[in-house]
């Protein structure tokens, strides 16, 4: 494909994709793959579920895109429904295009509300494909993983903090509740805002509605994308009531085209829909479950798993390092062979799975046995 530009980082591995059915793809000679990964983690309800490409062409038959001063109602309904599932009293939303300028802009409103630039988050956070991340002076970064002490974060500057809860730039992990409880209390003791990065952890993906529902925590403003538009490129952010009563319309402007555009409202209420009327997250949790017990019970048979990490549908496999050659590449390798996809992440021994939480009985039986062989034959062949 000589007119595509790549930069993701990973290698396209298959150019022939054409269908997706739940968590099966199928290029044009029909062969099958199993997608572990579900696209980028954001098909949360299966690959062309019918009720929500029904509920997309009617919404698309009618109006896809409003302006500024004229909403569709499905907008307000969707709003709605993603406010009851957070929590946040009397909270607002506002529906964007990606998970990226969710987070960027939920930056925005902390430094408008607080007017401090100096921003809190944890060393191995993920936080945006684009924003002010580079700009180290802004920024604090906690080596939670070393056990960095708290007391030289200056938390009266710090305008707030942004907490990533499990995804950990996509190597699952996921930080003590004391810890993230302290931070949160110092942060609102000092005036500063809490925003949850849920673009990877949200919707059902570990297990709870939210990655921040394991912690005893109440955020002021979360930023949800992925799984909120199964693959249709929405995202939101949604504020507390008392967080959005100090956005001031009159002096705070974002001027984005499609910014509470119809038909990524209608996606995303429909996603949570079908989720709630099919109790997807707790069917969800269920399976994870099962998935980091097979996994287990691999790693203890062989010999060359470290680590397996996981809470719900968002599961880490950590490989022992070994010099000459990569276990987690030879791995991938047979797994690829056999028509597997999942996250290898990029320079490292750690394979990340996140499957659709509709992902069936036999897709996971077949994961794991297909896994279970590459595993033996990687081992067994030193």
């Amino acid at each position: 494909m000589k007119n595509i530009l790549h930069c993701s980082g990973h290698n396209v591995l298959f150019e022939d994709i054409i269908r997706g059915d739940n968590c099966i793809l199928y290029d044009s000679k029909g062969n099958d793959y199993l997608d572990m990964e579900s696209g980028v983690w954001c098909n949360s309800i299966g690959h062309n579920n019918h009720l929500l490409v029904k509920a997309l062409a009617k919404q698309a038959s009618e109006i896809m895109h409003t302006g500024y001063c004229y909403l569709d109602p499905i907008v307000e309904r969707a709003a709605e429904k993603i406010v009851g599932i957070t929590g946040l009293e009397n909270g607002k939303a506002l529906f964007l295009s990606s998970g990226s300028e969710a987070v960027d802009f939920s930056i925005r409103i902390s430094k408008y509300i607080t007017g401090r630039k100096l921003m809190l988050t944890m060393s191995d956070s993920f936080l945006s494909s684009y924003g002010d991340f580079d700009n180290k002076d802004n920024w604090i970064f906690h080596d939670w993983l070393n056990n960095e002490s708290l007391a030289k974060i200056p938390f009266s500057d710090i305008s707030a903090f942004i907490f990533e809860p499990g995804s950990s730039s996509g190597f699952v992990r996921f930080p003590p509740s004391e810890l993230i409880t302290e931070i949160v209390a110092k942060i609102h003791a000092n005036g500063g805002l809490v925003i949850c990065n849920e673009v990877t952890t949200g919707i059902g993906r570990t297990g709870c509605w939210f990655g921040y529902n394991h912690y005893n925590i109440v955020p002021d403003i979360i930023a949800i994308g992925k799984g909120l538009g199964n693959g249709y490129p929405v995202s939101c952010i949604v504020c507390s009531g008392k967080t959005a009563k100090r956005i001031n319309n009159e002096t705070f402007h974002y001027f984005q085209s499609h910014q509470n555009d119809p038909l990524g409202a209608c996606v995303a209420n429909e996603v949570i829909c079908i989720i709630e009327r099919e109790k997807l997250i707790f069917a969800g949790n269920e399976k994870g479950k099962h998935i980091i017990s097979e996994l287990n019970r691999i790693k203890n048979k062989y010999g060359i798993i470290k680590e397996i990490r996981g809470r719900g549908l968002m599961i880490a496999i950590d490989f022992i390092s070994r010099r000459g050659s990569s276990i987690a590449q030879l791995v991938n390798e047979k797994l690829i062979e056999q028509r597997i996809i999942l996250v290898r992440r990029p320079n490292s021994e750690t394979f990340r799975i996140d499957p659709s939480l509709t992902i069936n009985d036999n897709d996971i039986n077949r994961f794991i046995t297909v896994f279970e062989n590459a595993v033996n034959e990687v081992e067994k062949n030193g």
